[in-house]
């Protein structure tokens, strides 16, 4: 999917990403970062900040960017969908000509580290994980949803994304992948990961409903499959 994105054509592009407890924003260059915000700040206050001073750094103005770039989640599902709306308003103030794209959290991650991992996990809600498998050269990676204790005894070579509750004890901290946009190279992975959307929709599957079987003795001493609670 190379240059599909049409990222030569993008004077100022615009990434928006609160998928973490840090707000981070960023101008991406095609190789790179023109420059990054990073605030830990309530997301509705720390959006405009953090997009303020970054196009103040490069002396551009919020009507002078021409594509915008939304990272879905996996993470903090209140500050995705004020980032979502956040974004739903410069659209609205552009009257739609702004093209907005949108990437998944742990695709991004998995381009942080040299070699993407065969697995890279998330935390979703409480006791379950999500799990993205690479698919061969793809930098879109399959995503499941697993219970946590399987997720954790499954996948022990995984690498991790923090949890924004902070709940991460039994978590190898070598483990751990700290998610800095600057460790993206810009436009260049961002190309790879993110896909052309008509709106910022947050990442929020549903959990699988399957349970599993497992085998109980009913009085006369048989064993009997029963589904679990």
């Amino acid at each position: 999917m190379k240059n599909a994105l049409g990222s030569e054509t993008f004077s100022t592009p615009l990434v928006v990403d609160a998928s973490t407890n840090s707000i981070q924003v960023g101008i991406p260059k095609n190789e790179g970062w023109s420059h990054i915000e990073s605030m830990e700040r309530p997301a509705l206050e720390g959006l405009f900040l953090a997009t303020s001073d970054v196009l103040n750094k490069i002396g551009r103005k919020l009507s002078e960017v021409d594509a915008l770039f939304f990272c879905q989640g996996p993470g903090s599902t209140l500050g995705l969908r004020i980032s979502a709306a956040f974004v739903k308003t410069i659209l609205w103030e552009s009257n739609g000509q702004v093209p907005i794209y949108s990437y998944n959290a742990l695709d991004l991650a998995s381009r942080m580290l040299e070699r993407p991992p065969l697995h890279l996990q998330a935390p979703f809600r409480k006791g379950w994980r999500f799990v993205r498998f690479q698919n061969g050269d793809s930098a879109i990676g399959t995503k499941e949803i697993h219970e946590s204790e399987e997720a954790l005894s499954h996948f022990p070579e995984s690498y991790h994304l923090p949890d924004p509750r902070g709940n991460a004890e039994s978590i190898d901290a070598s483990k751990m992948l700290t998610y800095d946009l600057s460790r993206s190279k810009g436009l260049l992975d961002l190309e790879l990961v993110a896909l052309p959307v008509e709106s910022p929709e947050v990442y929020s599957p549903s959990p699988p409903s399957f349970k599993k079987w497992k085998a109980e003795r009913d009085p006369a001493g048989e064993e009997n499959p029963v589904r679990s609670p």
